[in-house]
């Protein structure tokens, strides 16, 4: 039971960054294809991670923790960004 209660905290989480990610995405105009090679995914994870916001299965490649990485990384960047060109994100 706890196992799955971690496991449901943890999908969870990773669906709300992923949203947080297309938010800050369309406040400053990124396209799909920007977001995609922002997170470095080919075109195959990239519609595999979209599809796990929709409430897909959780792609396997990048592994969890690697993409979590780059979500955080990639949402950091644009935030300065979007502050030096006066959005706010």
């Amino acid at each position: 039971m706890l196992r799955n209660l971690a496991w449901q905290a943890t999908d969870e989480l990773t669906r709300a960054q992923l949203a947080m990610f297309h938010t800050l995405g369309d406040e400053i105009s990124l396209t799909q294809d920007d977001r995609r090679r922002a997170l470095n995914l080919d075109e195959r994870a990239w519609v595999q991670w979209v599809d796990f916001l929709s409430d897909g299965p959780l792609p396997a490649k990048p592994p969890l923790p690697e993409i979590l990485r780059r979500l955080a990384e990639t949402a950091s960047n644009l935030s300065i960004m979007a502050e030096g060109r006066g959005i706010s994100a």
